[in-house]
């Protein structure tokens, strides 16, 4: 069964290391469907099981966008990371096509194209308080927030880059399946953070027969939890200001 959230997030510490888990879709927005099976659901177990994972660590702490079948739209999901103190999200999906040839996980980024873009939406669709982390835009027009928030993500952007590197060699270690292309860039909203590096993993297929079967058991997910894992150690242990939080 399903744990509550409540049970398994320990209490935040500052020299803790915070994950942000996003589990895809949710209440009125089931996602991709196949064969019975939801996106949403699926990736809500996922989602707690990898929360689990990463907070026995005893290094690090995870924070759930969700922790039931609702929806939570796609701003407050950031919202919901930010206020956290995370210092990294990790959106978790499972699409599916019509041909059903791909299989297979890949993780996707910002696409560069569309970071500027990114930064002008948010300035017009958010509340200035909740654009970076730490820094009160309210007052401030819509060329200073988007100025400020292209600004951050000289540092992020690259992050992101070298947690999705990461995650792909986490998953490819672990036996996890893994896409002919696993490092793909897109403009999807849930990436549009500038304050801290933002990832979607496609975790695989719903379309796809092998895939399904390697998320039905959890046997087969413990893999995609344990290369997701692997891949957020590796990549905060490299990474200068993060290291010293997996420092016990």
């Amino acid at each position: 069964s399903l744990v509550p959230v409540t049970t398994v997030l320990p209490a935040a510490r500052p020299s803790i290391l915070t994950v942000a888990i996003d589990p895809g879709h949710g209440g009125i927005d089931p996602g991709a469907e196949r064969e019975g099976l939801r996106e949403a659901d699926l990736m809500l177990t996922l989602g707690l099981e990898l929360a689990e994972a990463v907070n026995r660590t005893g290094t690090m702490r995870a924070v759930l966008t969700r922790s039931d079948d609702t929806f939570v739209p796609l701003a407050e999901r950031m919202t919901i990371a930010r206020t956290s103190g995370a210092q990294l999200l990790v959106s978790l999906h499972a699409d599916a096509l019509e041909d059903g040839g791909a299989r297979g996980g890949s993780v996707y980024t910002l696409n560069p194209e569309g970071q500027e873009a990114a930064s002008e939406k948010m300035a017009e669709r958010h509340d200035r308080g909740d654009l970076l982390a730490g820094l009160d835009l309210r007052g401030q027009d819509d060329t200073v927030a988007t100025v400020l928030m292209d600004l951050a993500r000289v540092d992020t952007a690259p992050q992101s880059g070298r947690l999705a590197d990461a995650l792909v060699a986490g998953l490819r270690s672990s036996g996890a399946p893994i896409n002919t292309r696993p490092r793909r860039e897109a403009v999807l909203a849930v990436l549009n953070a500038a304050d801290f590096p933002s990832v979607l993993v496609e975790v695989g297929f719903l379309s796809s027969d092998r895939d399904r079967a390697v998320f039905e058991t959890a046997e087969g997910r413990a893999k995609i939890v344990a290369g997701l894992v692997e891949g957020i150690t590796r990549w905060a242990a490299s990474e200068e200001a993060l290291a010293p939080l997996l420092r016990r």
